[in-house]
């Protein structure tokens, strides 16, 4: 499982948020196109604020617009659950910036230059309120309305800059923060529901895992001890192959499934001298899951391949390598006085043709 994570991490995309546990992701702001959604309604609004005719200064319409799309970045992509504080302070004085820019860039109460501020501002609120951040977001608004007042006052001689956006923002923070209280606490529900279905589900693989692995060591096992019992004489050869068996489900968890362990059983008793390994830096129980994907059951099937391909006295060793190299896993045959290598790569696809050494 941990393995998973760190792949699903390693693949997402600089526009994909960290998987956090909180209500953004119930309403799927974590999503690869949370990002792009919101960046196309900051782009939209900006351009409804420049071809409404209010604009007085495009250059400060735009550098507030600058400073809306800090503050949702920061809430989009900010880790913690809620929201790191140094994110949620710095997207409060962004807002507050914004809101001193869009006083003196837009016509005096020109209606029209007003709107695409209120909603960009009012997504800003809805995002503080999604990160666990709702007292942020109501200092926020608080410091947002002052700052629209006095301003508004120096600039208009009026509260126009204040009534038309705040008024709006208003109802949709009151909203917002019902929200919250009521998904917040079912999120974090949730996950912890989540996180214990997984730790059911990975004691029940293990559970599994063992008591497969108990039937086939019983299955080899068994006949021995019970000879052992009734006082019967001990084959050698058969003593050595289960010792050289139980050695390889050591020494190779990742090749230690049926059909491999036949074949190995069946090369030794034609007197093939077999040698697994699993160098892998991860390996553990879960490495023995008999229905594999990928690079495993490329190796195994080929592995199967050259052990039922020799003969006796030839030498077989199957490796598979440490993590983070270029070739996944080799398969030597020493036959004849001659060396034959194979190597996979991490897709399981052979690396080159096979190399034989004389």
């Amino acid at each position: 499982m941990e393995q998973a994570v760190r792949r699903s991490a390693d693949h997402r995309r600089w526009w994909q948020s960290e998987p956090r546990e909180d209500s953004s992701a119930v309403v799927g702001l974590q999503s690869g196109f949370a990002m792009i959604a919101l960046t196309v309604v900051c782009t939209s609004f900006l351009a409804l604020g420049l071809v409404s005719g209010g604009v007085e200064r495009t250059w400060l319409y735009v550098a507030m617009f600058g400073a809306i799309g800090v503050a949702v970045g920061l809430l989009l992509r900010a880790p913690g659950t809620p929201v790191v504080r140094w994110a949620t302070v710095t997207a409060v004085a962004a807002e507050v910036v914004a809101a001193v820019a869009f006083v003196w860039a837009i016509v005096p109460v020109d209606r029209a230059a007003m709107m695409p501020f209120a909603g960009a501002t009012a997504v800003i609120g809805a995002l503080f309120c999604f990160r666990g951040r709702v007292g942020s977001a109501w200092v926020a608004f608080a410091v947002v309305t002052a700052v629209l007042g006095g301003a508004g006052q120096l600039r208009a001689d009026g509260l126009h800059y204040l009534v038309e956006p705040q008024s709006g923002n208003l109802g949709i923070l009151v909203m917002m923060t019902v929200f919250a209280a009521i998904v917040g606490p079912r999120a974090e529900q949730l996950f912890a529901l989540r996180r214990q279905a997984g730790r059911e589900n990975t004691a029940f693989a293990v559970r599994a895992i063992r008591d497969h692995e108990l039937a086939r060591l019983d299955d080899r096992v068994r006949p021995l001890l019970q000879r052992i019992a009734d006082g019967d004489p001990l084959d050698p050869v058969e003593c050595r192959l289960v010792e050289s068996q139980l050695r390889d489900r050591i020494r190779a968890p990742g090749l230690d499934v049926p059909v491999v362990a036949d074949a190995v059983w069946e090369a030794r008793e034609r007197a093939v001298r077999v040698l697994l390994l699993d160098d892998r830096g991860d390996r553990g129980a879960l490495a023995r899951v008999d229905a594999p994907a990928g690079p495993l059951a490329a190796v195994r099937a080929a592995a199967v391949e050259a052990l039922e391909c020799a003969g006796p006295g030839d030498d077989v060793t199957v490796r598979l390598l440490p993590d983070g190299r270029r070739v996944f896993a080799t398969i030597t045959v020493a036959s004849g006085g001659a060396v034959a290598l194979r190597e996979f790569g991490i897709d399981g696809a052979p690396v080159r043709p096979p190399r034989i050494c004389p």
